[in-house]
């Protein structure tokens, strides 16, 4: 029977992908004042990557590859201006307002309750922290967890420490590697809820092969999906 709800957050429950992508244009603007057309995408990534073990993920991670990728791609002629203004745009990110998609309030008032409800998310903590409480949905979690990363086994160390049995889990979010493919392992239900924009890390081409994976086209169908997963279960 299932019993806990296990929700991502970041463009699971708000927007936060476009913030990465319209940071990375103005970037581009800027390293374009010293190599005109220059596609910074490619080199930001392959530096965004290499510093991932360093520096995790979120904005703060994401603000010191810009500074990096900049420096790289102009050949050390960025200016301190232009370095500080880079500096700024990682500050706006990091107090972007809070935008909830569509249905998220409806389906965790639904859900909440009838299940034990949980925050799985990845990403520096103070940022995530300062999120989910200018979100104004964290009452609607039992625990909420901050973890550098998301894997098989960052999920079992979550549901040993709050008693959860992952067979009785579903994990919702829109990345197949990090929400979908771990809690399957683990023997749980996965539900992939695409979102719009993906960063090229998240992509995964291929659908899981089990009954224990579902795709939804939006949050506001998991409801429906719940009662039909409880009531397959008697």
């Amino acid at each position: 029977m299932i019993d806990t709800v296990a929700f991502d957050a970041d463009d699971t429950l708000w927007h936060n992908e476009h913030l990465f992508q319209d940071t990375q244009k103005a970037l581009e603007a800027i390293v374009q004042r010293y190599r005109p057309g220059e596609d910074i995408h490619d080199a930001l990534f392959t530096v965004e990557m290499k510093n991932l073990a360093l520096f995790g993920y979120g904005i703060k991670g994401f603000t010191l590859s810009m500074v990096e990728a900049a420096i790289q791609i102009t050949g050390c002629r960025i200016t301190a201006e232009d370095i500080h203004e880079i500096v700024g745009l990682g500050k706006a990110m990091m107090e972007a307002p809070v935008d909830l998609l569509d249905d998220v309030e409806r389906t965790l008032d639904a859900v909440k309750g009838r299940f034990r409800v949980i925050l799985i998310t990845k990403g520096d903590i103070v940022d995530q922290t300062s999120k989910i409480e200018r979100s104004g949905l964290a009452g609607h979690f039992e625990q909420v967890e901050i973890v550098p990363r998301k894997d098989a086994g960052v999920y079992h160390a979550i549901f040993q420490r709050h008693g959860i049995a992952p067979e009785r889990t579903v994990m919702v979010g829109n990345s197949m590697p990090s929400d979908v493919l771990p809690i399957l392992e683990l023997g749980g239900h996965g539900v992939h809820v695409p979102y719009a924009l993906l960063w090229a890390h998240e992509a995964h081409d291929e659908d899981p092969e089990s009954e224990r994976f579902h795709r939804l086209e939006r949050l506001g169908e998991l409801p429906g999906l719940l009662e039909r997963l409880r009531g397959g279960q008697g």
